[in-house]
Protein backbone atom coordinates (compact mmCIF):
# COMPACT_ATOMS: atom_id res chain seq x y z
CA UNK A 1 0.00 0.00 0.00
CA UNK A 2 3.06 2.08 0.88
CA UNK A 3 4.21 1.86 -2.37
CA UNK A 4 1.18 2.57 -4.33
CA UNK A 5 0.72 6.11 -2.29
CA UNK A 6 4.45 6.65 -3.63
CA UNK A 7 3.75 6.05 -6.73
CA UNK A 8 0.96 8.47 -6.95
CA UNK A 9 2.27 11.18 -5.12
CA UNK A 10 5.21 11.66 -7.45
CA UNK A 11 3.05 11.14 -10.17
CA UNK A 12 0.93 13.83 -9.07
CA UNK A 13 3.62 16.14 -8.26
CA UNK A 14 5.15 15.23 -11.90
CA UNK A 15 2.03 16.07 -13.84
CA UNK A 16 1.90 19.25 -11.58
CA UNK A 17 5.28 20.23 -12.10
CA UNK A 18 4.68 19.97 -15.69
CA UNK A 19 1.52 21.69 -15.54
CA UNK A 20 3.63 24.72 -14.50
CA UNK A 21 6.56 24.47 -17.16
CA UNK A 22 4.17 24.75 -19.60
CA UNK A 23 2.84 27.34 -18.29
CA UNK A 24 6.10 29.10 -18.12
CA UNK A 25 7.13 27.98 -21.74
CA UNK A 26 3.95 29.20 -22.91
CA UNK A 27 4.08 32.87 -21.29
CA UNK A 28 7.64 33.21 -22.19
CA UNK A 29 6.70 32.92 -25.76
CA UNK A 30 3.55 34.30 -25.83
CA UNK A 31 4.24 37.33 -23.43
CA UNK A 32 7.89 38.01 -23.18
CA UNK A 33 8.92 37.02 -26.96
CA UNK A 34 5.58 38.16 -28.30
CA UNK A 35 5.64 35.22 -30.33
CA UNK A 36 2.65 33.74 -32.58
CA UNK A 37 4.23 30.10 -31.18
CA UNK A 38 2.66 28.22 -29.03
CA UNK A 39 4.64 25.80 -26.92
CA UNK A 40 2.17 24.52 -24.74
CA UNK A 41 2.38 20.95 -25.19
CA UNK A 42 5.48 20.12 -24.72
CA UNK A 43 5.31 19.07 -20.98
CA UNK A 44 1.65 17.28 -21.98
CA UNK A 45 3.95 14.97 -24.56
CA UNK A 46 6.57 14.20 -21.85
CA UNK A 47 3.44 12.87 -20.09
CA UNK A 48 2.03 10.84 -22.50
CA UNK A 49 5.71 9.34 -22.98
CA UNK A 50 6.12 8.82 -19.70
CA UNK A 51 2.32 8.07 -17.99
CA UNK A 52 -0.50 7.55 -20.97
CA UNK A 53 -3.06 9.31 -22.07
CA UNK A 54 -5.15 10.16 -19.34
CA UNK A 55 -2.53 11.92 -17.47
CA UNK A 56 -1.40 13.81 -20.40
CA UNK A 57 -5.10 14.67 -20.37
CA UNK A 58 -5.39 15.77 -16.41
CA UNK A 59 -1.77 17.84 -17.17
CA UNK A 60 -3.02 20.07 -20.00
CA UNK A 61 -6.40 20.52 -17.90
CA UNK A 62 -4.29 21.99 -14.78
CA UNK A 63 -2.19 23.57 -17.61
CA UNK A 64 -5.45 25.12 -18.60
CA UNK A 65 -6.89 26.49 -15.25
CA UNK A 66 -3.80 28.41 -14.78
CA UNK A 67 -3.85 29.98 -18.06
CA UNK A 68 -7.86 31.03 -17.21
CA UNK A 69 -6.80 32.26 -13.96
CA UNK A 70 -4.38 33.92 -15.28
CA UNK A 71 -6.07 35.58 -18.00
CA UNK A 72 -8.73 36.41 -15.44
CA UNK A 73 -6.62 38.21 -12.79
CA UNK A 74 -4.78 39.92 -15.75
CA UNK A 75 -7.91 41.07 -18.21
CA UNK A 76 -10.85 40.05 -16.43
CA UNK A 77 -12.00 37.41 -19.05
CA UNK A 78 -10.73 33.82 -20.58
CA UNK A 79 -11.71 34.43 -24.57
CA UNK A 80 -12.63 30.95 -25.11
CA UNK A 81 -9.08 29.37 -24.32
CA UNK A 82 -10.50 26.82 -22.78
CA UNK A 83 -11.61 25.76 -26.07
CA UNK A 84 -7.90 24.46 -27.45
CA UNK A 85 -8.79 21.66 -24.75
CA UNK A 86 -9.72 20.19 -28.09
CA UNK A 87 -6.97 20.57 -29.89
CA UNK A 88 -5.13 18.58 -26.75
CA UNK A 89 -7.15 15.73 -27.13
CA UNK A 90 -6.63 15.77 -31.01
CA UNK A 91 -2.56 15.46 -30.08
CA UNK A 92 -2.95 13.00 -27.41
CA UNK A 93 -5.06 11.07 -29.73
CA UNK A 94 -2.60 10.83 -32.83
CA UNK A 95 0.28 10.94 -30.44
CA UNK A 96 -0.85 7.79 -28.83
CA UNK A 97 -1.96 6.16 -31.90
CA UNK A 98 2.12 6.32 -32.39
CA UNK A 99 3.25 5.88 -29.05
CA UNK A 100 1.70 2.97 -27.88
CA UNK A 101 3.34 0.43 -29.03
CA UNK A 102 6.58 1.53 -27.33
CA UNK A 103 8.91 -1.72 -28.51
CA UNK A 104 8.29 0.11 -32.22
CA UNK A 105 10.83 3.02 -30.42
CA UNK A 106 13.62 0.62 -29.63
CA UNK A 107 14.27 -0.31 -33.68
CA UNK A 108 17.30 1.95 -34.01
CA UNK A 109 17.98 5.54 -34.02
CA UNK A 110 17.40 6.24 -37.48
CA UNK A 111 13.98 4.40 -37.32
CA UNK A 112 12.92 5.74 -33.74
CA UNK A 113 13.27 9.39 -35.10
CA UNK A 114 11.90 8.64 -38.04
CA UNK A 115 8.85 7.17 -36.14
CA UNK A 116 8.46 10.50 -33.33
CA UNK A 117 9.47 12.87 -36.40
CA UNK A 118 5.96 11.50 -38.19
CA UNK A 119 3.72 11.32 -34.84
CA UNK A 120 4.66 14.60 -34.34
CA UNK A 121 4.00 16.12 -38.34
CA UNK A 122 0.55 14.28 -37.64
CA UNK A 123 0.08 15.76 -34.54
CA UNK A 124 1.02 19.17 -35.48
CA UNK A 125 -1.18 18.84 -38.75
CA UNK A 126 -4.19 17.49 -36.90
CA UNK A 127 -4.33 20.48 -34.40
CA UNK A 128 -3.88 23.12 -37.03
CA UNK A 129 -7.17 21.75 -38.18
CA UNK A 130 -8.66 21.81 -34.85
CA UNK A 131 -7.63 24.80 -33.50
CA UNK A 132 -8.28 26.70 -36.78
CA UNK A 133 -12.04 25.53 -36.33
CA UNK A 134 -11.41 26.91 -32.52
CA UNK A 135 -10.20 29.96 -33.94
CA UNK A 136 -13.15 30.46 -36.78
CA UNK A 137 -16.02 30.33 -34.51
CA UNK A 138 -14.30 31.95 -31.17
CA UNK A 139 -13.82 34.91 -33.64
CA UNK A 140 -16.83 34.87 -35.48
CA UNK A 141 -18.31 35.44 -31.70
CA UNK A 142 -15.76 37.50 -30.50
CA UNK A 143 -14.11 40.05 -32.77
CA UNK A 144 -11.01 40.14 -30.58
CA UNK A 145 -7.16 40.87 -32.01
CA UNK A 146 -5.26 37.95 -30.89
CA UNK A 147 -1.30 38.22 -30.89
CA UNK A 148 -1.36 35.59 -34.33
CA UNK A 149 -4.17 37.61 -36.00
CA UNK A 150 -1.43 39.05 -38.49
CA UNK A 151 -0.55 35.79 -39.76
CA UNK A 152 -4.26 34.74 -40.50
CA UNK A 153 -4.73 38.76 -41.79
CA UNK A 154 -1.99 37.72 -44.20
CA UNK A 155 -3.80 34.42 -45.30
CA UNK A 156 -7.00 36.50 -46.13
CA UNK A 157 -5.03 39.32 -48.04
CA UNK A 158 -3.80 36.20 -50.65
CA UNK A 159 -7.27 35.66 -51.50
CA UNK A 160 -7.78 32.77 -48.72
CA UNK A 161 -10.94 32.16 -46.55
CA UNK A 162 -10.74 32.71 -42.91
CA UNK A 163 -11.45 29.36 -42.20
CA UNK A 164 -8.53 28.72 -44.03
CA UNK A 165 -6.89 30.86 -42.90
CA UNK A 166 -6.92 30.26 -39.34
CA UNK A 167 -6.06 26.18 -40.17
CA UNK A 168 -3.10 27.32 -41.72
Amino acid sequence: MNQKIKHFTVLTLTIFLFSILDFCTTTFFQDVLSTPLFFDTIFMIAALFLFGPVEAFIEYIIFIGIVCLKLILFYGKTDYVYLYVFSAITIIAVTWLFLRKKEKLHQGVNLTFLYILTAAILAGLACSVVSGYISYFTYAFNEKNWTFDCIIYAFKGEQFTFLVSAIV
